[in-house]
């Protein structure tokens, strides 16, 4: 899993990374990890460098290897021929980051922490981070702004803000579909509040559909019932294109898209059917 931590600047996102790792104790409660599990933290890992190192003495530090193999393996970080015997003071931050992930590689770790990982990072090194943490086969928990990283590679999205959090089972492409039918509902219903209020407030006054007053009270408990049940429906209709979107199912998520633009179509014409018989 690649679960994706995102929230506002001072949510506590950084706080949050390390608390898990101990750098900071919990406000309360307790931190408990698996016992097999072996964390691996990008910015340690990056901030434990050896300045005066070579790039090939990083990597033998944490995995005794010759140096045809430390040679071939740091090819994969784009460092060929005598590129891997600078020191890391020469180093860019794309540099650099570079060694970093690839020393992480070398851990063993399968439960992986980064924190903003694509800061200082090139578009070279931004491109082996992804590769890299694609073929992860361990956890990852990623604190990061780049949206198309967490595109790319979030199973699951934690939204972070003071005092709550919020996990979304799902990519970043199905939170934002459910975040936007979340916000439109919120819409309708803000709309639906502030047309009954309005309604309530010229209950009295006369009206001019040509319908009676009972008449016009069964008309707008019908198209009320009416909006309740294309709501619903919409509702279901999104847990459905996230279930057909997380199993693969192209044709049905286009199918059910179309079902869920015409509910919406449905709701929008009950909603404006409402409001010309409450005003």
């Amino acid at each position: 899993e690649v679960a994706a931590l995102i929230g506002p600047n001072g949510a506590g996102k950084s706080t949050f990374i390390k608390t898990v790792i101990g750098e900071l104790p919990p406000l309360a409660g307790e931190v408990v990890l698996g016992a097999n599990v072996k964390i691996g933290y990008f910015a340690q890992a990056h901030e434990s460098l050896d300045p005066k190192r070579a790039i090939i003495d990083e990597i033998q530090s944490v995995k005794p290897m010759g140096i045809a193999e430390a040679r071939n393996f740091l090819g994969g970080y784009l460092f060929q021929g005598d590129d891997v015997f600078r020191p890391i003071e020469t180093l860019s931050g794309g540099e650099r980051g570079r060694v970093a992930l690839a020393k992480l590689a070398l851990t063993g770790a399968n439960f992986l922490l980064l924190d903003e990982p694509t800061n200082h990072l090139d578009i070279a090194s931004q491109e082996i981070l992804e590769h890299v943490l694609r073929e992860f086969a361990g956890t990852i928990l990623l604190v990061s702004h780049d949206r198309y990283l967490i595109n790319a590679l979030a199973t699951q999205i934690w939204t972070l803000a003071p005092g709550r959090l919020e996990i979304f089972a799902g990519d970043y492409q199905e939170f934002l579909f459910a975040r936007e039918a979340e916000r439109q509902r919120a819409i309708e219903r803000e709309a639906i509040e502030k047309s009954a209020a309005k309604a309530a407030q010229k209950a009295a006054a006369p009206r001019r559909n040509g319908l009676s007053a009972r008449e016009l009270e069964q008309r707008i408990g019908e198209i009320e019932t009416q909006i309740s049940a294309l709501e619903a429906r919409l509702a279901a209709l999104s847990e459905a294109i996230s279930e057909a979107s997380a199993a693969g199912d192209t044709e049905r998520v286009t199918q059910l898209g179309l079902e869920y633009t015409q509910a919406q179509a449905d709701l929008e014409s009950a909603l404006s059917d409402w409001e010309s018989l409450v005003e």
